[in-house]
């Protein structure tokens, strides 16, 4: 929100849960002081919402060197010579903790429809905060006092010395800070634009291919990279229905509506179509980012594993064209910091679980729609400081430039790109029967139980009186195993015998995997 707050500066790290226990046990107090923090490690209005709630009248928040230039902060090595962030790099962002529209929780925000008041709404921070570049932090840290800060709280900010705070050092006692932010609440009107391709087969079943459109500045990463694969995706079909050419099942190309501010377009869309999505949606691929380095990093729903291996197999490596993506992620995966047992036949495992970041999320885990989502990241074997994301992300230096002439010279990865969507689309729309394998969800919450096992949790829950409801978990996992075995056996003897020829046996089989995650 608008704000003009005053007070002593104090440095929260990573303003994460555990960094304002360990300022409690250092003795700094968070109440009536402004934070400064380092981006990173959890979301922005989690760290805001952290500050706010140990009494903070304010945050500050930068991004460190140590995060997003970790070649050092040299001109010669950020942008523009490299894809690293310089010192006058501000990262955007909502610190909303919720999707949609904060004023219609759950329900569609369409003309016409009820809408709370701002202090009914849960989610929206309650002080100010302003985000800043490490640029300008500098000036800020350079003359804070209190105690050194605990060794991994220290960022690379060259000839600053982290401390705690409150407040400055002894040549600006007294100083305090003032932060002024100038947000205004309004409402603003926005539209998705859908397209649809009719199936002729099965056009009450639709794959949906999503990106959003809106950015932080000029968005040459997020989202117009992924814009611009989705756009290329959508001239390759609509080529082929002037050819003559209809899909099986239906093909909906969503570009989404401030999904920046809190994934609005893709939530209210999906409030409004609640009812068909659950019966009719057979999968969502969203590509938010398509390009921000050149090393595919998959996400997805279990049951759509299959999907993607199957397309990286037919599609051309960006690195080497005699191989398929396929055989060179198996190369780099050898390689890698946490290299899979066996990886000729496991680099399913190396597809992670869907996150909850981006427009796949409503379909994912409200809807129940099975969803992939991927892009090309930055090498972290080749530049092991990047920990996640991408150092320009959200900046202002998200440029035409810093795509062209950094990241994809020659637009290769955005060709890939648009390959893997055109083949994902075509095995789920064209297949008679959808290629969803119901064994990758055993596998991962196998992997989850033994996760636990080993961290000890499954001692905490019984230690703590739930030892009866794990048990009935694990119980209740153990057949739904077995059916998933059954029912996998069966599929494939009614592929082996013709039993699935006709299109009524095909579509109650469909139907059944289709509805599995509702």
């Amino acid at each position: 929100p608008a704000g003009d707050v005053t007070g002593e500066l104090v440095y929260v790290n990573y303003g994460r849960i555990e960094d304002i226990n360990m300022l409690e046990d250092l003795g700094v107090d968070l109440k009536g002081k402004i934070a400064i923090s380092r981006y990173g490690k959890i979301f922005r209005g989690n760290r805001l919402k952290n500050c706010e709630d140990a009494g903070a009248i304010g945050v500050i928040m930068f991004s460190d060197p140590s995060d997003v230039a970790s070649n050092g902060t040299d001109p010669t090595n950020v942008y523009p010579n490299t894809f690293f962030l310089p010192p006058s790099g501000v990262q955007r962002g909502s610190t909303f903790l919720g999707d949609g529209d904060p004023l219609s929780p759950s329900w569609t925000s369409v003309k016409g429809a009820y809408r709370q008041e701002l202090n009914e709404t849960e989610g929206l921070p309650k002080i100010p905060s302003q985000p800043i570049g490490y640029g300008d932090a500098e000036k800020l840290l350079a003359v804070m006092g209190g105690a050194d800060v605990p060794e991994d709280w220290k960022g690379a900010i060259p000839g600053i010395s982290y401390k705690l705070g409150p407040g400055f050092n002894e040549d600006h006692l007294g100083w305090k800070v003032r932060l002024v932010v100038n947000n205004i609440m309004e409402d603003k009107e926005d539209n998705n634009v859908i397209g649809v391709i009719k199936g002729e087969v099965e056009p009450d079943r639709f794959v949906l291919l999503s990106n959003h459109r809106d950015a932080w500045g000029y968005g040459a990463v997020d989202p117009s990279s992924g814009t611009c694969s989705l756009m290329e995706t959508a001239r390759i079909l609509g080529g082929l229905v002037k050819a003559g050419w209809r899909p099986r099942r239906t093909i909906v190309l969503a570009s989404w509506a401030a999904e920046e501010s809190g994934l609005m377009g893709s939530n209210e869309w999906v409030y409004d179509k609640i009812h068909k999505l659950m019966n009719r949606a057979v999968a969502v691929i969203n590509v938010d980012i398509c390009v921000a380095g050149d090393i595919l990093g998959p996400s997805a729903s279990p049951l759509l594993k299959t999907v993607f291996v199957e397309a990286i197999k037919n599609v051309p490596s960006t690195k080497d064209k005699s191989k398929t993506y396929y055989q060179f992620l198996k190369e780099y995966y050898k390689n890698d910091e946490k290299p899979v047992d066996n990886i000729e036949d496991n680099i399913e495992d190396k597809i992670k679980i869907l996150g909850a970041g981006s427009d796949h999320a409503p379909f994912a885990y409200y809807a129940g729609v099975p969803a992939l989502y991927y892009s090309f990241d930055v090498d972290t074997q080749k530049y092991p400081g990047v920990k996640s994301g991408y150092p320009m992300y959200h900046t202002g230096y998200e440029t035409f430039y810093l795509m062209d002439q950094l990241l994809d010279p020659g637009f290769k990865l955005h060709k890939t790109c648009s390959q893997l969507s055109l083949h994902m689309i075509l095995q789920l729309v064209q297949s008679s029967i959808l290629p969803f394998n119901p064994t990758h969800i055993i596998k991962e919450l196998e992997k989850a139980i033994d996760a636990m096992e080993e961290k000890n949790v499954t001692k905490t829950i019984k230690d703590n009186g739930a030892g009866q409801a794990f048990d009935l978990m694990t119980e209740s996992l153990n057949g739904f195993k077995l059916s998933v075995n059954k029912w996998t056996q069966m599929r494939k003897e009614m592929e082996n015998t013709g039993a699935l020829d006709d299109l009524l046996s095909q579509r109650i089989l469909n139907d059944q995997i289709m509805l599995l995650e509702r």
